[in-house]
């Protein structure tokens, strides 16, 4: 089963649930970007928040199992993982 967790700022499209669980198949692996549109028919609205013209909404960031996801919503996930979506982090000086 695969969890994922939404933010704060979006959850009013997720049922106002913190996190979502969804099974994929036993060894394949999905792109986010499909979890997304598999996600669609249950939450609509939600997909379109998080991916702006094909890439990842600039007031989030993608992180799978903890590890911020450098390809974004083409990033790979299997039943096991988690995938969180959060703020992005910001540096300072």
């Amino acid at each position: 089963m695969t969890t994922i967790h939404i933010p704060a700022m979006l959850r009013h499209l997720a049922g106002n649930q913190e996190q979502i669980s969804i099974s994929l198949p036993p060894g394949e692996t999905r792109t986010v970007r499909e979890v997304l549109q598999m996600l669609e028919p249950r939450f609509p609205g939600l997909h379109g928040a998080l991916e702006v013209d094909g890439d990842v909404a600039v007031s989030v960031a993608v992180f799978i199992d903890e590890e911020q996801a450098d390809l974004g919503l083409d990033a790979k996930i299997s039943d096991s993982n988690s995938l969180i979506f959060a703020p992005p982090i910001v540096g300072g000086a």
